[in-house]
């Protein structure tokens, strides 16, 4: 039976790029997610949160959630058993990382890299900012190295114009934000060429019968996409992605892949996570592969991949793709 076309949810993105410039020498890890988004989230905290609830979050009673809550510990939408028994809620942002693994920095050097928020994520755009200035100056890296928010610019959904909406300390107002609705993607998905290029360019972590995938597996990836479309929808979009993705899935699975050169990557990080540190493994794959002959909303699905990032441990910016012609 002929299938109608898949219909995105109406999910709001923002993408954005950060720099900061740095007011001390220092070296730093070569892949800075873990970097960024573990010292951001205190960060986060302190420009949202009333100094008791520091450290404490899980001992706040306050009737109304402050943005620290909504964005680190969302709760479960009222009325809504969809995904009752998830435990690790998606966030509605990504750090991105620069890929050029750069390690030492010298006094005035910039450092940057790109910020993504989804759905009620954008509302907190001015936390967001003023999170990554407070982290500046706390410092960066083992050396808690300061550094100065230069500038933030929004960046155009599928173009190169940049907006800036935050220069040295002033907290610009644009007459409109420009943003990318999730429903409108199936037209860029049209666009695209049937034969595709994927480049894995940050760790890909994507479990397929419980098991990480070690090598591709376009099918376990578009169904990733979906489940986490679906996901963010829920719990920072307008409700549940009410659609059945298996056709898609299915369709995905009879995509000949070509030229599959991956490998897997170790990838460590500390966590501090209830103030317990620990020691967490969160490798995946990297590399590239052709696709030949992809269908329309399978290229949708890539091009949805490309924008939210992929399988897990998305905010440290893991599961970057790129989607080009072949």
């Amino acid at each position: 039976m002929h299938q109608l076309p898949l219909r995105f949810p109406p999910l709001s993105l923002l993408r954005a790029r950060v720099r900061y410039r740095l007011l001390e020498a220092t070296t730093l890890p070569p892949y800075k997610g873990a970097l960024l988004r573990g010292g951001f989230g205190y960060a986060f905290q302190r420009t949202s949160c009333a100094p008791s609830c520091w450290n404490q979050v899980e001992q706040c009673n306050a009737e109304l959630l402050c943005p620290y809550r909504w964005v680190f510990e969302t709760p479960h939408p009222e009325g809504v058993a969809h995904l009752h028994d998830l435990r690790d809620l998606p966030r509605p942002f990504v750090i991105e990382p620069p890929l050029d693994r750069q390690r030492d920095f010298a006094v005035g050097d910039p450092l940057e890299f790109g910020l993504l928020l989804v759905g009620r994520g954008i509302d907190f755009l001015p936390y967001f900012l003023y999170g990554f200035a407070e982290l500046g100056k706390s410092g960066l890296g083992r050396d808690m190295a300061k550094a100065h928010l230069e500038q933030v610019e929004l960046l155009q959904p599928f173009g190169t114009a940049t907006l800036p909406i935050y220069q040295d300390g002033r907290l610009l107002e644009p007459d409109a934000l420009e943003l990318l609705n999730l429903a409108e993607l199936p037209l860029h998905g049209e666009a695209l060429a049937a034969d595709l290029r994927l480049d894995l360019l940050t760790p890909l972590r994507v479990k397929q019968q419980g098991s990480f995938i070690e090598t591709f597996d376009l099918g376990a990836v578009v169904q990733a996409i979906c489940w986490r479309i679906n996901a963010l929808a829920t719990f920072h979009g307008a409700g549940p992605w009410q659609a059945d993705y298996r056709p898609l899935v299915a369709a995905a699975r009879t995509v000949r892949v070509e030229s599959a050169q991956v490998q897997w990557v170790d990838w460590e990080r500390t966590s501090h996570r209830g103030g317990t540190q620990r020691q967490m493994k969160l490798g995946g794959i990297i590399g590239s592969v052709l696709l030949r002959a992809v269908p329309a909303e399978v290229r949708t699905a890539l091009l949805a991949a490309e924008l939210l990032h992929v399988g897990k441990a998305c905010v440290f910016g893991h599961g970057l793709v790129r989607v080009r012609a072949a």
